[in-house]
């Protein structure tokens, strides 16, 4: 069987503000009439002209409307990419530890995890913060249940670091990881685990998506990487 672990809910209060911001930034028919409303109230702090006025309240969102872009999308994922940790060259066979990121990207890990599992790269894996569902779909993908761990429980990116790191002291003391998730999340998810203690060897898995939806989630990861960057966690 799977070695899974459920946890009963304990709801962080600042999740759902995350949320909150998350979706405003992510629904520009709703960031962008915002921001040239606060154009124009700064406009009117400052009593600036009528034509200064009418010229900032189009060109703060104007301005903003690039952040949605393809060319915003490919200068943000490469920022991410230059905060990757150095990977350690060698080293004992690792775990490959999955992370929770929606179903596109579970499809992406577990075959890349289920790989290394058949050529005996890895010695195990371990999903973390995700469904179940992520866990059977290693076993459908040829991968035995005892080879297979993981929770349901964590809701952060430092949560998965904290449990998995738990989890590894129990089962694989000095086993290094191999960190599989999408090359957006990969680099701010190896500076949480190498703060555990973990050895990291990070492992991108590049999903489907639409340019929409990677433009979401470099947005996402910006966001989370400049707060990493403030908390001093990078």
């Amino acid at each position: 069987m799977i070695d899974w672990r459920t946890c009963p809910p304990a709801p962080l209060a600042w999740i759902p503000l995350r949320e909150l911001l998350l979706g405003l930034v992510h629904t520009p028919a709703l960031l962008l009439p915002l921001t040239a409303a606060l154009g124009l109230a700064l406009a009117w702090w400052l009593q600036l002209s009528r034509s200064g006025t009418a010229a900032l309240a189009v060109l703060l969102p104007l301005a903003l409307s690039a952040i949605y872009s393809p060319l915003a999308t490919d200068l943000l994922s490469g920022w991410l990419q230059s905060q990757l940790p150095a990977a350690p060259s060698s080293g004992p066979a690792a775990v490959a530890v999955l992370l929770g990121r929606g179903d596109a990207i579970a499809a992406a890990s577990t075959e890349a995890a289920a790989q290394r599992l058949r050529q005996g790269q890895v010695v195990a894996a371990y999903v973390s913060g995700d469904a179940r569902s992520t866990a059977e779909r290693l076993v459908q993908l040829g991968i035995a249940p005892t080879r297979i761990a993981g929770d349901s429980c964590a809701r952060t990116t430092w949560e998965n670091a904290t449990l998995t790191a738990a989890w590894l002291g129990q089962h694989h003391p000095s086993a290094p990881v191999l960190l599989i998730t999408d090359p957006w999340q990969l680099p701010r998810a190896s500076h949480a685990f190498t703060r555990q203690g973990l050895q990291v060897q990070p492992l991108a898995a590049e999903p489907q998506l639409s340019a929409p939806e990677r433009n979401r989630l470099v947005l996402r990861e910006t966001a989370a990487t400049l707060l990493y960057l403030l908390q001093g966690r990078m």
